[in-house]
């Protein structure tokens, strides 16, 4: 590993270290060790200096390792995973696995995480901000049936799992917004993107990206451009290989009940935590002005329900956008 992201690892702990004892840990220059954390920028991660104290980094983080993640997943998830890996950086975890060759079993599942991502996406083109360590940026790749991905709904399920293994380790606050978003108190908090590969009649790749934030630096989240939110301020400290681990487990469970039961299964627990259902909003589907109305949860297939003037209208995944409207 180069010390671009040796470096990163040294200071993971939040305090502080002088430049003699990095270069000396590196076995480089305190010249070499001025040079990379200058660059930390690139990163998104911030540095303190200070004079005869040295540097620390402002957020601190647990770098994710392959043994520690394996620690926390069933055995029978563990023996589904044909290939599990941590990558100090990538364009996108999701990439990473369209690059790949698919799980050979039936039931085989590959799996990405990312310290750093360069070009994340989320939905609708837009960036996902992925700075070094400080979150968690995750893609899961299984094959499913033509059949069961025509049911719809696949992203709100796989929502809800992400709600579940976050309040399973001691969130409060957390919501669903359509079609894939968790929201904390109001704010966006992670958020999910599909990509399908195969042939009509078929299997499917699914290529499950997921990406949710745990402490955003101050400098990464100016660039977002929306309202956000992180659990910096929750009293509960999430280690990241746990959250990994646990995620995993909880995904592949939604996954293979929504492979025999689709969207219904899921269809209460949706509409309980569904941030928008009652209220006004206003959607964009790209194809025309904004939809005013109020939101009617979600039909058996997955599509948001908007009434307007007493009628119900359907709008599905992937053609708009929904906002809470002022």
């Amino acid at each position: 590993m180069s010390i671009r992201y040796r470096l990163p690892g040294l200071l993971a702990d939040g305090r502080f270290h002088s430049g003699e004892e990095l270069a000396k840990a590196l076995g480089v220059s305190r010249a070499a060790i001025w040079k990379q954390l200058r660059k930390f920028d690139e990163l998104g991660l911030e540095i303190h200096a200070v004079r005869g104290r040295g540097y620390r980094l402002a957020v601190p983080f647990e770098p994710l390792e392959v043994s520690v993640i394996q620690q926390h997943l069933s055995t029978s998830l563990s023996q589904r995973i044909e290939h599990l890996e941590v990558q100090r950086e990538v364009d996108s975890t999701s990439d990473v696995l369209k690059r790949m060759p698919p799980p050979v079993a039936p039931q085989g599942i590959n799996v990405c995480l990312a310290e750093w991502q360069s070009a994340g996406r989320g939905r609708r083109g837009r960036r996902w901000i992925s700075p070094y360590g400080t979150n968690l940026y995750l893609s899961l790749a299984c094959m499913l049936e033509d059949g069961v991905l025509q049911s719809g709904g696949l992203s709100l399920a796989v929502a809800v799992a992400v709600r579940r293994t976050l309040q399973k380790l001691g969130i409060d606050g957390l919501g669903l917004k359509w079609p894939n978003d968790i929201y904390l108190n109001g704010n966006k908090l992670a958020g999910i993107l599909l990509d399908l590969s195969g042939e009509s009649g078929g299997n499917y790749q699914v290529i499950i990206g997921i990406g949710i934030n745990l402490r955003m630096p101050e400098g990464a989240g100016a660039e977002i451009d929306q309202p956000w939110s992180d659990l910096r301020h929750n009293k509960l400290q999430l280690q990241r290989n746990r959250l990994a681990g646990k995620l995993l487990d909880d995904l592949v469970k939604v996954i293979e009940i929504f492979s025999r039961q689709g969207l219904e299964a899921f269809a209460e627990e949706w509409q309980r935590y569904d941030i928008a259902a009652g209220l006004p909003v206003d959607l964009q589907t790209g194809q025309q002005e904004s939809i005013r109305g109020v939101a009617r949860g979600v039909d058996p297939h997955g599509a948001l329900l908007i009434e307007q003037d007493g009628r119900i209208q359907t709008f599905h995944a992937g053609e708009i956008s929904v906002r809470l409207a002022g």
